[in-house]
């Protein structure tokens, strides 16, 4: 399951952005999808815990497959703008559950502690290999058709060959099976916990410093495809290995963290990997040659992201059991706003253009790791990131 959406995910990275263009609709529907998207997976993270006793982790895995698949069916299907962004609900809606129940299904998986270990390391590699191939995959299949059929009939083909992995990943999950649980009191044990929660500075903490770097990210990353193609002239298969190759980079940077941690600290870590970025996000928009900026993408995602499991660790870390779903959860909703305002805002931008953006975003990530350093040095447990961390990182948005 988690591989075929993997490269599912993978390959409408890179041909998504692609295909409105080629359509003729403008950049700031790719930016409202993603705005869309965002706000629909943010509630559903935050409202998870429900949901799960409701109806459990296989049906809820089922769903987003489906929700993933019905949503990108209809976005190719023909219809204007408004239907497209209104889809991206929908997407959300599949990937607010994908990114949480399946991390969340392995962690309640039997056995010792180092056959979790293994399992979340098996499922982070897979992950990352996967939306390898899918990025790649989005780069050689429309190039392939392109010689039978137009570039928009050769793109909207390629996203049909990801709604057929989408529904192929449900297959698999109604053969999971699951302990049963008590579905009495669910959303009232949800809305008493929500009213003993008492983790509200730990949250804001950890939340604050998110807001510019989710709202940096969201003015870039949906357009990356769109800048390389547009401002440097790239190639369908072009792109898609750069985007492909990030992942593997971004993965190698990741096992580095806790040698990282050791020495600097979490916080330590996060600022430093942060504020190291930012020179290879500045070279990105000044460079004029496909290699450099290819190899400075590269550097720059695997700096800016290799630091999301500390991230991920310092949010439970000493916090209460019945905090943690919550916290976990409120993040998701801080980030996916920043990210709904920087989408939508850098889908206009980017109608004027491409580069502008990576200069306010370099700002943005300089003010999140100052407010890392100044908001979350109190939250110092002085631990290595955990295979459950890493697994999440997997998941996690690329900033």
């Amino acid at each position: 399951m988690v591989s075929l959406q993997n490269v599912a995910t993978g390959l409408l990275g890179t041909v998504f952005a692609l295909y409105v263009r080629a359509a003729g609709m403008s950049t700031s529907v790719v930016g409202d999808v993603e705005g869309a998207l965002a706000l629909a997976s943010a509630i559903v993270c935050l409202l998870l815990p429900p949901l799960v006793s409701a109806v459990g982790y296989r049906w809820l895995l089922v769903g987003a497959g489906f929700a993933f698949a019905a949503s990108r069916l209809g976005q190719i299907s023909g219809g204007g703008a408004a239907a497209i962004i209104a889809l991206g609900l929908l997407l959300g809606v599949g990937d607010g559950i994908g990114r949480s129940v399946g991390v969340a299904f392995l962690s309640e998986s039997q056995g010792d502690a180092a056959d979790r270990t293994m399992l979340f390391t098996i499922d982070f590699a897979m992950r990352v290999m996967a939306a390898v191939v899918g990025a790649i995959l989005g780069g050689v299949v429309p190039t392939m058709l392109h010689g039978v059929t137009g570039e928009v009939d050769a793109l909207r083909w390629t996203i049909g060959l990801a709604v057929v992995l989408y529904v192929a990943s449900a297959l698999p999950v109604f053969g999971v099976e699951e302990a049963p649980r008590s579905k009495s009191g669910t959303w009232t044990s949800y809305v008493a916990s929500v009213r003993g929660f008492r983790s509200w500075g730990r949250l804001a903490r950890l939340s604050l410093p998110q807001l510019p770097v989710s709202f940096g990210a969201g003015l870039i990353m949906p357009f990356v495809p769109l800048f390389l193609r547009a401002h440097l002239h790239a190639s369908v298969t072009q792109i898609g290995f750069i985007m492909g190759l990030t992942s593997v980079v971004m993965a190698a940077a990741t096992l580095a963290t806790p040698l990282l941690a050791r020495r600097v600290g979490l916080v330590g870590t996060v600022v430093l990997t942060q504020l190291a970025s930012l020179p290879f996000l500045l070279v990105i928009p000044l460079a004029g040659v496909l290699p450099v900026v290819a190899v400075a993408m590269w550097m720059r995602t695997a700096l800016m992201n290799m630091s999301w499991p500390i991230y991920n660790q310092m949010a439970t870390d000493g916090v209460d059991s019945a905090d943690k779903p919550l916290v976990l959860g409120w993040m998701s909703v801080s980030w996916g706003m920043a990210w709904l305002g920087g989408s939508v805002v850098g889908g206009r931008l980017a109608e004027s253009t491409f580069t502008a953006g990576y200069f306010v975003t370099a700002a943005l990530y300089a003010a999140g790791a100052i407010l890392t350093w100044v908001l979350m040095r109190v939250l110092e447990t002085g631990a290595a990131p955990t295979a459950e961390n890493l697994a999440a990182e997997a998941a996690e948005p690329q900033a």
